[in-house]
């Protein structure tokens, strides 16, 4: 199982910076990097300086969405990314924050998602797109750079039934929220029945301090109507408690509970999410100290 991280988009740039000089003696697996709208820095630009940076971890990029960034302008950014980390990029597509896309004039088709999936895999091997959708409409498109993976994984947000089959239809893998066991349960079988072979799981857990900013995270998530679906009840249903222990965790031996239920669903990378800068280092110290063989 991979363990990896995402950069904490509160953390000014140059504070980034200099913690990304730490990441190659820390023992994450992956660095993921964010894109949204209330982040200190830019999603691509970022990337490029963690791919410069950073010589030994996987880097994730996302969650993006091709709704206010075009699948050419992803392929783009993503192969040139490739090359310079030397074949380390996977990517996270998804329908992203309505609202924010709606402020913005940038609302579309949920059609987009998987178009722009499959024009992205064309352009960056190489390929010239010809293709006509509901969302995307491109001519005679192709581009000079193309990744240095041959195995290229794209990954599908999902926090609901639906995406999870666009995931499967469409995608490498699916990138969910929470360790509860009904979502857990759900996300497996879509793995067992796809018929690529390199169809991956990656779930999310929040060390999130201090408190005040636990019971956000906690009560965020437990207000998502679809995602209280996919663990087989309402919003509202479930306890604090039961919400912080599908959500989060606090010390070595919580995160260990979390790692063990996940090996019982075959979930192959964790994907850990903070907030406060200060936290990695604990984060790390955390990761350290984890028993994950034989994952």
């Amino acid at each position: 199982m991979r363990i990896g991280v995402e950069l904490a988009i509160k953390t000014p740039i140059d504070l980034l910076i200099s913690q990304l000089e730490k990441y190659d003696s820390y023992p994450f697996d992956r660095i993921w990097v964010p894109d949204s709208s209330i982040s200190e820095w830019e999603i691509f630009t970022t990337a490029g300086i963690v791919a410069n940076i950073v010589k030994k971890a996987r880097i994730g990029i996302g969650v993006t969405s091709p709704y206010h960034r075009n699948p050419a302008t992803i392929a783009h950014a993503i192969a040139t990314l490739d090359n310079i980390s030397n074949g380390r990029i996977d990517f996270t597509i998804g329908r992203g924050s309505r609202p924010y896309l709606s402020s913005i004039d940038a609302v579309g088709t949920d059609e987009a998602v998987s178009e722009a999936i499959f024009i992205i895999k064309k352009l960056m091997h190489g390929e010239k797109v010809d293709f006509s959708g509901s969302s995307f409409n491109f001519e005679g498109v192709s581009q000079r750079v193309t990744t240095k993976q041959q195995q290229f994984q794209i990954y599908i947000a999902s926090m609901s039934e639906y995406w999870n089959d666009i995931g499967l239809e469409h995608s490498d893998g699916l990138h969910v929220y929470s360790t509860n066991t009904e979502l857990l349960s759900k996300v497996k079988s879509y793995k067992d029945r796809s018929s690529n072979s390199s169809f991956r799981i990656i779930t999310t857990l929040g060390y999130v301090e201090p408190q005040e900013v636990r019971e956000w995270w906690v009560s965020n998530f437990g207000k998502h109507y679809n995602l209280q679906k996919l663990s087989n009840r309402e919003p509202g249903e479930a306890s604090v408690s039961e919400l912080e222990s599908e959500l989060t965790f606090s010390d070595t031996q919580g995160l260990q509970d979390q790692i063990n239920k996940m090996k019982e669903y075959s979930i192959d990378e964790l994907m850990i999410a903070y907030r406060r800068p200060e936290d990695l280092e604990a984060i790390a110290s955390i990761v350290s100290k984890l028993d994950i063989e034989d994952n």
